[in-house]
C-alpha cells in the first residue's frame, strides 16, 4: 500500500474516532489489516469489536451497567493503540524515509544490546570515570572512558528514538536513567530527545508519562527538554489525551507548580519566536549584512569595522565618526540586529545554516547534543587540545545554541593557526568582559530556564530545517495549530493574565490572526475593556477587515470616549472605508484636542477635497504651508485643489515651485491638466511628454490620465478632444 494511502486511512481513522463512530473505525482499521499477514492484530480487532458489540446488547436490553462508561473510555483507547500498532507495522514496511529506513536496520540488526544492558554499561563506565578523577590516570585512559561513554549516548539514543513501543520494564528502567544524577546530564538529556521525536512518530502512554515525570527534574537541561516535548505532543494527540487518567493525572499535579505554568507559557512565546526565524534571516541576508558590506570600503577608510562591531570598541572614539555610522545608516542596523538578538531571536540562523556538514552531524543525536567540554572531541591521548579554551569559552555563550557552538568549534579548528590565534585572542576579550558582567548580576533561575529552552528550541529548529533527511520528518515547525489552540493546554494557561501575556506577544510580533482569536477570548471574560477592544480593532485593522475594526473602534471609543488615539483610528477607517463625512466628524474632534497637529490639518483638508467642498480644503491646506513654512507637503494638495476650483493660474503657480523641486512623473502629468484647462495645448503636450519619460511608459502615463477623465471633463475638457491628444503625445514621442 502506498504511503499517500496509508497517511489517508489515517486520518479517516482518527475523524471516526473523534466523531466517536466506533464502528466505522473499526472497518477501516479491518481494511488496512487485510493488506497484512499480522494475525496478532486481526485478533485484538475481533476482541475489540466482540466487546464492543456485547456492551451494545447491553445497551439494546436497557441493562444498567456502572461501568459502561469506563468499558466504553477503554474501547475507545485500544482502538486508538491498535490503529497505531497498525499504522506502525505498515509504515515500517512500506514507507521508505530516513526514520523507517533506520528502524528497520535497528529492528534486524545484529545485536544483543538492550536497555537494560546498555544501562548497566552506562553505570559502570560512570563509576570508572568517577574512579579515573580520583586516581588521576592516564589521559590516554581517560579519553577512551569519555569515547565509551559518548558510544553508549548513541545506542541508547537510537534505541529509545527507534524501539516500537516503551514496556513496563522499559519506562521503569528509563525513569531510573532520567532521575538518577549519577549520570550526564548529556545522556539523560539525548533520552528526553529521543522519547520526544519517537512520540512525534507514534503515540505511546509510557513515553507521554516519562516526559511529564521528567517535568519536575531537578536538571533544568533535562526539565525544559521535557517541558517542550510535552507541548509538542500535547498539540499532535490532544483529541485522544482524555482517554488515559494517568497522563491526566501526572498533568494535573503539574498544573499545581507556579514554575511549570511559567515554563509552558515561555515555551510557547519561544515557538512565536521561531515563526520569524526566515523573515529574520532573510533581513539580516538581503539588508543588514549587505549594508554592512557596502559600507566596509568607506569605513575602513575612517574607522576599524572590527572596533565598530565591539562593545567595548564604541569607547573614545572620534564623535563624528559616529556621526558617519548614523548618516550612512549603519547604527540602525547594528542597533535593530542587537535588539533581535538580546529578544532571543535566531539571528545565528544563516551564518550556521552552511556548518552542518561536519562528520560529528552524521549521528542524529549530535544535532541534540548539550554542547560541553568534556566531550571527546576536545581532548587528545596526550590531553586538553589547544583550543580548549576556545570551547570554555564558546561554552558561556547564551546567544549560541548546542549545535552551532559545536560547528562553531568545529569551523575554528579547520582555519590556519595564525586566524585561530587571533579568533581565541578576540574570544577572551569578550569572554572577560561578559565574565565581569555576569559577576554583577544576581542568579536569575527563570531566564536561566528561558535561555536553555530557547536554545533547545533552535536545536530542534536546524535539526527540522537542515538535516540532509529532513523531508522524512514531519516539520514541528510547519505545524499550524498554535500551542494556545490545543484544548489540553489551553487549559494550562486559560487565565487571563497567562492569555494576555500570549496575546500580546503575537500581537508585538504583528502574528495578527493570531492575536485576534487571543483577544476574541480574552473579551468572552473581559467585554468591558477598551484596551481589549483596541488592540483587537488594530490588529482586523492590519488584517484588512476594515469595518469589523471600525466596529471594535467605535465600541473602544463608548468605554474610553476621550481617547485621541481611538478618535484618530476611528477616522482614519471611515476614510479607508470612503465615508469623508463621517470620517470629517471625528477628524474635527481631534482637532479639538489638537489645533495644529499638520497631520489632522491634512486629512480634515482631504476629507473636504473628497467632498468636493473645494474651499474649506484649500483653507487647511494653506494653514499647513503657514504653520510648516519650511515644508512643502502642502503644495501637491493646493496645486491640485486649486485645479478642481477653478483657480488655475493659483494651481500653476504652485506646480511651478513643485517642478522645480525634485518633481515626480504625477507632477508633469497634472501640469499638463493646468495648461489643458486654460488651452494651452502645446505646453500641456510638452508636460505629458515629460510625465511619459518620469514615469517609464507610455502605458503607465495612459493609466494615470485616464484616472483623472472625470476631472478633466469637469474642468471643462471636451471629452472628445481627449483621444487626438494622448495620439499626438504618442506621435510627439
Amino acid at each position: 500500500m502506498a504511503i499517500e494511502n496509508i497517511k489517508k486511512y489515517a486520518q479517516d481513522i482518527i475523524f471516526s474516532l473523534e466523531k466517536r463512530k466506533l464502528k466505522d473505525a473499526f472497518d477501516q482499521i479491518s481494511f488496512l489489516l487485510s493488506n497484512g499477514q499480522n494475525w496478532q492484530l486481526k485478533e485484538k480487532l475481533n476482541e475489540l469489536e466482540q466487546t464492543y458489540k456485547t456492551m451494545l446488547g447491553y445497551v439494546e436490553k436497557g441493562v444498567e451497567d456502572p461501568q459502561l462508561d469506563k468499558i466504553y473510555q477503554d474501547l475507545f483507547r485500544s482502538t486508538y493503540q491498535l490503529m497505531d500498532d497498525v499504522l506502525l507495522q505498515l509504515q515500517t514496511r512500506h514507507t521508505s524515509g530516513f526514520y523507517y529506513d533506520k528502524k528497520r536496520y535497528f529492528k534486524f540488526q545484529d545485536t544483543d544490546a538492550d536497555l537494560k544492558q546498555l544501562l548497566l554499561s552506562l553505570d559502570e563506565v560512570v563509576d570508572k570515570q568517577a574512579l579515573n578523577s580520583l586516581l588521576e590516570q592516564s589521559n590516554e585512559q581517560s579519553l577512551q572512558l569519555k569515547q565509551e561513554q559518548e558510544s553508549l549516548n548513541k545506542q541508547i539514543f537510537n534505541l529509545v528514538w527507534l524501539n516500537d513501543d516503551c514496556n513496563e520494564e522499559d519506562k521503569q528502567l528509563l525513569s531510573y536513567l532520567l532521575s538518577n544524577e549519577l549520570i550526564p546530564v548529556s545522556t539523560r538529556s539525548l533520552v528526553i530527545t529521543a522519547l520526544t521525536l519517537n512520540l512525534q512518530e507514534s503515540f505511546d502512554e509510557n513515553r507521554m508519562e516519562l516526559l511529564l515525570e521528567s517535568c519536575n527534574n531537578k536538571k533544568e537541561e533535562i526539565r525544559q527538554r521535557a517541558i517542550i516535548g510535552v507541548l509538542l505532543a500535547f498539540r499532535k494527540y490532544d483529541n485522544r489525551l482524555h482517554l488515559y487518567p494517568g497522563i491526566n493525572h501526572l498533568l494535573e499535579h503539574l498544573s499545581e507548580d507556579n514554575s511549570f505554568i511559567t515554563s509552558v507559557i515561555n515555551v510557547i512565546l519561544l515557538f512565536i519566536l521561531s515563526k520569524d526565524t526566515e523573515k529574520i534571516t532573510k533581513r539580516i541576508n538581503e539588508e543588514i549584512i549587505p549594508e554592512m558590506m557596502k559600507l566596509n570600503p568607506i569605513l575602513n577608510k575612517k574607522i576599524k569595522l572590527e572596533d565598530l562591531l565591539s562593545e567595548s570598541g564604541m569607547e573614545d572614539k572620534n564623535p563624528e565618526w559616529q556621526s558617519f555610522i548614523e548618516e550612512a545608516g549603519l547604527n540602525d542596523k547594528l542597533q535593530e540586529f542587537t535588539e533581535l538578538q538580546m529578544s532571543g531571536a535566531d539571528v545565528m540562523y544563516s551564518s550556521f545554516a552552511h556548518l552542518k556538514s561536519y562528520s560529528f552531524f552524521n549521528e542524529i543525536s549530535s544535532w541534540f547534543l548539550l554542547f560541553s567540554t568534556e566531550n571527546s572531541i576536545f581532548f587528545s591521548p596526550s590531553g586538553k587540545l589547544e583550543l580548549n579554551e576556545v570551547a570554555e569559552i564558546i561554552f558561556k555563550s547564551s546567544f549560541l545554541c548546542n549545535s552551532d557552538k559545536y560547528s562553531f568549534y568545529m569551523s575554528i579548528m579547520q582555519m590556519p593557526e595564525s586566524i585561530r590565534k587571533m579568533m581565541t585572542g578576540q574570544l577572551s576579550a569578550e569572554s572577560s568582559a561578559l565574565k565581569e558582567i555576569n559577576e554583577t548580576e544576581l542568579p536569575n533561575p527563570e531566564k536561566q530556564a528561558k535561555d536553555i529552552a530557547n536554545q533547545y528550541i533552535k536545536d530542534l529548529y536546524r535539526f527540522y530545517k537542515l538535516h540532509p533527511q529532513k523531508r522524512s520528518f514531519q516539520d514541528i515547525f510547519e505545524d499550524y495549530t498554535d500551542f494556545y489552540q490545543v484544548d489540553t493546554i489551553n487549559k494550562l494557561i486559560s487565565g487571563n493574565k497567562n492569555l494576555q501575556i500570549i496575546g500580546e506577544y503575537y500581537f508585538s510580533k504583528d502574528h495578527y490572526k493570531e492575536a485576534i482569536d487571543i483577544f476574541n477570548k480574552l473579551l468572552e471574560s473581559d467585554h468591558n475593556n477598551d484596551v481589549f477592544f483596541q488592540k483587537r480593532a488594530y490588529c482586523k485593522q492590519m488584517t484588512g477587515q476594515l469595518e469589523d475594526a471600525l466596529n471594535d473602534y467605535l465600541t473602544a471609543e463608548t468605554l474610553n470616549p476621550s481617547n485621541s488615539w481611538i478618535i484618530k483610528k476611528i477616522a482614519f477607517c471611515y476614510r479607508m472605508l470612503k465615508n469623508p463625512e463621517n470620517a470629517l466628524l471625528y477628524y474635527k474632534k481631534i482637532e479639538q484636542q489638537n489645533p495644529n497637529n499638520l497631520s489632522v490639518q491634512l486629512s480634515i483638508g482631504h476629507c473636504y477635497l473628497e467632498l468636493k467642498d473645494y474651499v474649506e480644503a484649500l483653507k487647511y491646506y494653506f494653514k499647513i504651508e503657514y504653520l510648516d513654512q519650511k515644508s512643502n507637503k502642502a503644495w501637491r494638495p493646493i496645486a491640485w485643489c486649486s485645479f478642481l476650483a477653478g483657480k488655475y493660474q493659483q494651481s500653476l503657480d504652485y506646480y511651478e515651485k513643485i517642478l522645480d523641486n525634485k518633481p515626480e512623473g504625477l507632477d508633469y502629468l497634472n501640469t499638463g491638466h493646468v495648461y489643458l484647462a486654460i488651452k494651452n495645448y502645446q505646453k500641456a503636450i510638452q508636460h505629458y511628454i515629460l510625465a511619459v519619460n518620469s514615469l517609464g511608459s507610455f502605458s503607465k502615463f495612459r493609466d494615470s490620465f485616464n484616472g483623472d477623465i472625470q476631472d478633466l471633463i469637469t474642468a471643462g475638457i471636451d471629452q472628445t478632444k481627449i483621444p487626438l491628444l494622448l495620439d499626438l503625445v504618442q506621435y510627439d514621442l
